[in-house]
């Protein structure tokens, strides 16, 4: 039977010391990248839901009120109101726009955000097709999801039920 050969000090340490370094270069570096890409990736977001928003309500002038866009007219009279939500999909949050009209009802949903979600499948929550069926809806909508894409498809459920809550805290 061989001997055990007993390790040095200078064996264990320089390996463990060695990994430790690695990971708090890393660690710096990742949290360097963070705070430089920070501010891009919400300006970005911004942008995009008040294009979103734009889309909706055309030319309309927005209020915000505790999340609740009103979305007024030349006129300064309110035509409805724009909701961002968020809910879980399939590959992280779903983030959508909802338009309402005076009284509450959907009149048009955006997609803002589904970048997580499957290409292919679960992206498809952003078609007009599927975004359709929720015009009209006042109270809790339900989802006739997209085959493969059950998850994604709730998520934006959730996300319009969200939003409809919001306005009925908000805007009533």
């Amino acid at each position: 039977m061989a001997a055990k050969k007993k390790l040095e000090l200078k064996e264990i340490l320089f390996p463990t010391l060695s990994l430790f370094l690695i990971c708090f270069v890393m660690t710096g570096a990742l949290a360097l990248v963070n705070s430089i890409t920070k501010e891009p990736i919400a300006a970005n977001e911004k942008l995009t839901a008040d294009a979103a928003r734009e889309e909706i309500f055309p030319g309309a002038r927005f209020v915000e009120n505790g999340g609740c866009f009103t979305a007024m007219d030349q006129n300064g009279v309110p035509v409805g109101y724009c909701i961002d939500s968020e809910a879980q999909g399939y590959g992280g949050a779903i983030k959508v726009a909802v338009g309402l009209d005076v009284n509450g009802n959907v009149l048009k949903v955006q997609v803002i955000n589904c970048d997580g979600e499957t290409p292919g499948l679960g992206q498809k929550v952003k078609d007009e097709g599927f975004l359709s069926q929720f015009i009209g809806g006042r109270e809790s909508v339900e989802v006739d999801a997209i085959a493969s894409a059950t998850y994604s498809s709730k998520g934006v459920a959730a996300a319009i039920n969200q939003a409809l809550e919001i306005y009925r805290e908000v805007a009533q």
